[in-house]
């Protein structure tokens, strides 16, 4: 933790002490994030290294959204310490995720979405940055590798199929290749629950340095069938209407079911490749959720002649 005590000593002109660094269990990003208890307040510290290029990116994106007036965490400090190795100093967003009030009446917790979608809204309506790039856009190469991901882990490692057959299918292509084709806009690219914070009467977004081009949509999807949220499919629905209200346009329900059915492919190959082989088996639990979303979403969809038979 040296790098991290340099910046405090820097930033805060303290020296904090071994046990001021208390370690924060989070997601799957591989980065090493810690609160520092100093002088009566406390920051977040994370390190990374150049295992994954868009950790690298988390410094330029929080800047950019906040910038153009999204609610992310302030930066206090930051170092680079080789190429795609950092690390900083960030605001406290404490541990009152969306994903914390899942038991909360309804109404109250249905505005607490609402407020959410206001911030992807308002991430979604950002320029893309000029000064530096974000993460690859999702093209048809990425759309595939998303089916090829759910294929490898979800259908093959966690339920024994066979996979050949259902990524061979042409409506797998088919799909890509319409959704690359549409225009697009920032998007955070995992927004779920864990991913917003309720903060000092407002609502945060972090873990947005996979920002890149595609579609709101995704993001939309993201939310409403975050497997871990486990909203019911009225909540969801509803929560789709408040979305009309706040980007001022009708849903486009064809371009939405196709990205939530990316978006649910991509969460269940995540839950079946972390829980397996990285030993989370937490994630593993959270599979029958977002089961159930994908059932609830293939009746009528082009994936539902190679998809549907392999969920039974």
């Amino acid at each position: 933790m040296k790098e991290l005590s340099r910046l405090v000593h820097r930033s805060f002109h303290i020296i904090p002490r071994q046990e001021d660094f208390r370690p924060l269990v989070l997601g799957a990003s591989g980065r090493t994030i810690v609160r520092i208890h100093f002088g009566g307040r406390t920051c977040i510290g994370i390190q990374w290294g150049n295992d994954r290029s868009d950790n690298d990116s988390f410094i330029p994106t929080a800047r950019h959204l906040h910038t153009h007036g999204v609610n992310v965490p302030e930066i206090y400090d930051y170092e680079p310490l080789g190429p795609g190795c950092g690390a900083a100093l960030v605001e406290d967003l404490g541990d009152a995720n969306l994903l914390a009030f899942r038991k909360e009446p309804w109404p109250s917790l249905r505005l607490r979405y609402i407020r959410a979608m206001e911030q992807l809204h308002l991430l979604h309506s950002c320029p893309f940055p000029e000064e530096f790039p974000l993460q690859p856009a999702f093209d048809e190469a990425l759309y595939r590798w998303e089916q090829s991901y759910f294929a490898e882990h979800f259908l093959g490692s966690h339920l024994g199929l066979e996979t050949d057959s259902f990524l061979n299918h042409p409506a797998l292509k088919e799909q890509a290749q319409f959704l690359a084709a549409l225009p697009e806009c920032p998007v955070h690219r995992d927004s779920q629950s864990q991913n917003v914070h309720i903060h000092a009467g407002k609502t945060w977004l972090i873990d947005f340095q996979g920002m890149r081009g595609g579609r709101p949509e995704y993001d939309l999807a993201s939310l409403v069938y975050d497997g871990y949220a486990r909203l019911e499919p009225e909540q969801a629905d509803e929560l789709l209407r408040e979305w009309e209200n706040i980007s001022a346009h009708s849903i486009d329900h064809r371009i939405f079911r196709a990205c939530a059915l990316q978006r649910i492919m991509q969460m269940l190959g995540a839950y079946a490749n972390i829980g397996q082989n990285q030993g989370k088996t937490w994630y593993l639990a959270q599979i029958p959720a977002g089961l159930g979303h994908l059932r609830k979403l293939l009746p009528g969809s082009t994936l539902a002649e190679p998809l549907a038979a392999m969920l039974v």
